[in-house]
């Protein structure tokens, strides 16, 4: 199994997660995008993306041959939903102070910000990635995909997560949460799954 997690969503936000499957954060480090697409398509079983992870799973979603796919507050362009003037700040805010940006996300989103982490200025890569448009095709697929949609997310509305369900021809879940699900509750609905 694959956990392909969100924005800042470090092992310590998923600590026992993280330490039951590969765990990869999106641009924990420099050449992230060249890498991570020949990790994902060797998982033959089941990869899970939370968010950002989502969003690049989705990306590649004709090039995977995972039989099964958790996609957690999933979104094709982030900026359908978000104002890419928000983004701007964010990113100004990560230059000037990245670990306080990423307390304040991890605040709005309900992580608790009690945490200690090492953030790496390539997080802003991942920001600026945000902005990117996704041409999403839909393709005819096999795989056992589920859509699990945060109702009291905080950052993108619950439509973002049904345009995805529609569109992969998957199944969902709704959870009453904000865009980060605790980990207890994820860990049931992921190890039920495997």
């Amino acid at each position: 199994m694959i956990f392909l997690s969100g924005w800042s969503g470090f092992r310590e936000i998923y600590p026992e997660i993280s330490k039951k499957c590969k765990y990869i954060v999106p641009f924990e480090d420099e050449g992230f995008l060249e890498r991570y697409l020949n990790e994902i398509k060797q998982e033959e079983d089941l990869i899970v993306g939370w968010s950002l992870g989502a969003n690049l799973i989705i990306r590649e979603l004709d090039r995977l041959n995972a039989k099964r796919i958790i996609l957690i507050a999933p979104f094709f362009n982030f900026t359908d939903y978000v104002n890419k003037r928000a983004i701007d700040l964010m990113i100004r805010s990560f230059e000037r102070n990245r670990e306080k940006c990423v307390i304040d996300f991890w605040s709005k989103i309900g992580i608790r910000t009690d945490l200690q982490t090492k953030v790496s200025h390539s997080l802003k890569d991942g920001l600026i990635f945000l902005k990117e448009r996704n041409n999403f095709n839909e393709v005819y697929h096999k795989r056992n995909i589920l859509v699990i949609a945060p109702t009291n997310d905080r950052i993108l509305p619950l439509n973002a997560f049904i345009e995805v369900y529609k569109r992969i021809f998957g199944s969902i879940i709704k959870i009453y949460s904000n865009h980060y699900i605790e980990e207890s509750i994820l860990e049931r609905i992921i190890f039920d799954n495997i």
